[in-house]
């Protein structure tokens, strides 16, 4: 048995989560055929305007939510703020001579960037060994946080949150993350949405499975994804409409986003 002292990135991560945890949300299980995209988003890489698999569902999303500024808004008891640009959080894994650390990396305004560039920025964020662990860029926040007493880390994280304005700037409009880098075994993933927020996303991983395409059983290319709505800002009519048009950019209106 070995014991030690929980690493300052991790108390930062349960302080966060402590924040997230009893919210008002409905959840989506999904499944998205992905068949036609893959080939589609091949070619657009050989021309040189295409991304990974992850960047292009971190524009779908951002084009969907664009369309639907209710799900680029936040929320609490006094008020509610709507943005004007997506910034999508993302978690990233970061390699430094202490290992491998985790961050929250945010990508600004995603709605005007191309998959190309999403996927590139992302790339360089992974290797900015410079950049701070967590949600705050300060060290010297990240430091003074970890020591003080957990109910009064609480107490501040709550008064934080009552600043839209800052927490769109320390963890974006909304959440998305993907484990279809890492794992292959299908299944869903739970995020949490995280204070005043109207949504989350996690794709999972890409597998084939027996679907009936005009009456015909073929094999296809699936992505499971689940949808977090915090249902003190969406009801279940706006998520399905949203759910609707995320599914025909992704399974068949793909090289919209590639041009």
């Amino acid at each position: 048995m070995k014991t030690q002292k929980t690493s300052l990135s991790r108390k930062l991560a349960i302080q966060g989560f402590d924040l997230a945890a009893g919210g008002h949300n409905f959840f989506g299980l999904l499944e998205f055929d992905i068949s036609r995209l893959r080939p589609t988003l091949r070619q657009a890489r050989r021309e040189g305007k295409g991304g990974s698999l992850y960047a292009f569902f971190l524009k779908a999303v951002g084009h969907t939510v664009a369309s639907e500024p209710l799900f680029n808004a936040f929320i609490d008891y006094r008020r509610t703020t709507t943005f004007d640009t997506v910034d999508i959080a993302v978690p990233i894994e970061i390699s430094t001579s202490r290992g491998v650390e985790n961050r929250q990396y945010v990508l600004r305004d995603v709605v005007h960037k191309t998959v190309s560039q999403i996927a590139d920025e992302m790339d360089a964020a992974k290797r900015d060994q410079s950049s701070a662990t967590g949600f705050l860029d300060s060290k010297f926040w990240q430091d003074l946080l970890g020591t003080l007493p957990r109910s009064l880390v609480a107490w501040l994280f709550r008064r934080a949150l009552r600043d839209h304005g800052l927490v769109k700037n320390l963890s974006g409009t909304l959440f998305v993350t993907s484990v279809s880098m890492y794992l292959s075994v299908p299944g869903f993933i739970v995020p949490y949405i995280g204070g005043p927020k109207a949504a989350s996303f996690a794709f999972g991983s890409v597998y084939k499975k027996p679907v009936v395409v005009s009456d015909a059983i073929v094999i296809r290319e699936i992505v499971s994804v689940t949808a977090v709505f915090n249902h003190d800002l969406i009801d279940g009519a706006p998520a399905a409409r949203f759910i609707g048009k995320l599914k025909r950019l992704i399974e068949t209106d793909s090289a919209s986003l590639l041009g």
